[in-house]
């Protein structure tokens, strides 16, 4: 007896804790909107993956209204990625300084040296990074065509996000990152986890 009621009590308290993560989610989806509405307004770049965009968004839009939060979320990554994609590169800021409004150890704050890891400049990140990125596109377009087919997904979204990954693979790896970055987001939307 002092088992079931137990039993009973613990049920409970998984279901008050349970209600107690529904608003999270809905102020994380809330605010992923939010930021996807302001990154909207001032998008620009290639067409097709702005009309990819502008569709995810209103995937997000639906399911916020519809109170299925966690797919809001996600879906609301998805366009942020995309529209992030349909920017691309800025090709003016590629070997240029990063110019610092704070003051800096460089700039002569009083008391502190400026500690900067060797063989590491501003354009030597930058090439590193780009390596990374380069590195890690191919296992990303991997990944989401396994997830695809693991959990069989049924958006033909999906699947032109990842052919769209491929075909750009070898000219553009960190737009073919982004776009199976995207893709996972709305895997993982359709499937609920």
């Amino acid at each position: 007896m002092k088992k079931a009621v137990v039993g009973v009590l613990a049920l409970v308290a998984g279901f008050s804790l349970a209600q107690q993560v529904d608003y999270r989610e809905a102020a994380r989806a809330a605010a992923a909107l939010a930021r996807l509405q302001t990154v909207a307004e001032k998008a620009s770049g290639e067409e097709k993956l702005l009309q990819w965009a502008q569709e995810v968004e209103a995937r997000a839009e639906r399911s916020y209204e519809a109170q299925d939060h966690f797919k809001a979320l996600r879906e609301a990554q998805a366009a942020l990625l995309l529209y992030r994609t349909a920017q691309g590169v800025p090709k003016e800021g590629m070997g240029q300084e990063v110019r610092r409004d704070r003051p800096t150890p460089e700039r002569g704050k009083p008391g502190l040296k400026a500690r900067r890891h060797p063989g590491f400049g501003p354009g030597e990140r930058r090439e590193a990074l780009a390596q990374r990125v380069k590195a890690q596109a191919p296992k990303a377009v991997e990944r989401a065509e396994k997830e695809l087919a693991y959990y069989r997904g049924q958006d033909p979204l999906v699947r032109s996000l990842i052919a769209e990954a491929k075909a750009r693979l070898d000219k553009e790896p960190g737009r073919a990152f982004l776009l199976a970055q995207a893709a996972l987001a709305l895997i993982s939307a359709e499937r609920g986890f």
